[in-house]
């Protein structure tokens, strides 16, 4: 029922969906120019050098041997494949500093991008909430003013947990690429996309019940994410099981529909995906409170006249 009753909010503030994208995009505006402003001038020299290697045409030369019927020629492009890829590593030994430095800024520059990001999908639970409770309609730019302070609360735990729980992702995927994985590039790469899906699910499982508790029930990031844990336990099988065939469905719709549409379609996806993953929280939140809710102007759920299930 949360997943039908998640769809018909969504349908019934639709609206939000170019709110939520135009804030996004704005936002990654901003930050593909900082990032630039940032990280080009940080790894200029390298990039100089790299661009005298001429990588690309070495690589191109090698490839057009492949398909000739000239042994020689082919043998001569691999040799000079082969030197320019030593030198490559040459240059990444010699800039081993500003490639770090590099390194570190991007992930300070990516922590503060999904910082500023996730206070708009704090917003998004705001909205949702005040509609589902009293069929209210509030403002997304002026949501995004009143909840800075807490939005940026609960973003910046939301933030430096998923950074923690993903690098620690990174790690297993990282071992087991060098146990299990190394006889087969393509069984590594379906299972690390499984192992992704699995992460994924669980910290979605986790946190479903964070921002609604926030929003709904006026609790503190710490308190709300307590919260969270505790209806996750109660509702782990359900909640796993729907977000590891939804995140499963997302990437099946975003791969077909970005090679249909060059792109565009796989843009329109995300989007819709991020705003229903927060209208499906909440309306778990509200189920597992047990909590009357709309779903229209019309319709109003009251969760305790049936059992409360997902």
């Amino acid at each position: 029922m949360a997943f039908k009753h998640s769809l018909s909010i969504m349908s019934a503030r639709f609206s939000t969906v170019y709110k939520l994208f135009l804030f996004l995009l704005v936002l990654a505006i901003v930050a593909a120019g900082v990032s630039v402003g940032v990280l080009l001038p940080t790894l200029s020299g390298f990039i100089d050098q790299v661009e005298e290697l001429q990588v690309l045409k070495s690589i191109g030369d090698y490839a057009k041997t492949i398909f000739g019927d000239q042994p020689e020629a082919q043998e001569a492009a691999y040799a000079h494949l082969v030197e320019v890829y030593d030198a490559f590593l040459g240059i990444i030994d010699g800039n081993s500093l500003m490639i770090n430095v590099a390194i570190v800024l991007a992930i300070l520059l990516y922590f503060v991008f999904v910082l500023f990001m996730m206070w708009g999908m704090y917003c998004v639970s705001d909205i949702m909430h005040n509609y589902m409770s009293s069929n209210s309609k509030f403002g997304f730019a002026s949501n995004l003013v009143v909840n800075f302070v807490r939005a940026m609360r609960y973003a910046s735990l939301y933030t430096l947990l998923s950074l923690v729980y993903y690098a620690f992702g990174v790690f297993i995927v990282w071992l087991l690429f060098l146990t299990v994985y190394k006889g087969s590039a393509l069984v590594g790469c379906m299972m690390t996309l499984l192992v992704f899906f699995l992460l994924t699910s669980v910290r979605s499982s986790l946190f479903a019940g964070w921002a609604p508790a926030m929003v709904a029930d006026d609790m503190t990031a710490r308190a709300a994410l307590a919260e969270s844990c505790k209806m996750a336990k109660e509702r782990f099988g359900m909640l796993m099981s729907w977000y590891f065939a939804y995140y499963v469905l997302v990437f099946a719709a975003t791969i077909l529909l970005g090679v249909a549409t060059f792109g565009i379609g796989s843009v329109f996806v995300l989007i819709v995906a991020l705003l229903h993953t927060r209208i499906f929280d909440m309306v778990v939140y509200y189920r597992y409170k047990g909590r009357r809710y709309y779903v229209d102007v019309f319709n109003v759920i009251d969760p305790t006249i049936k059992q409360r299930t997902i």
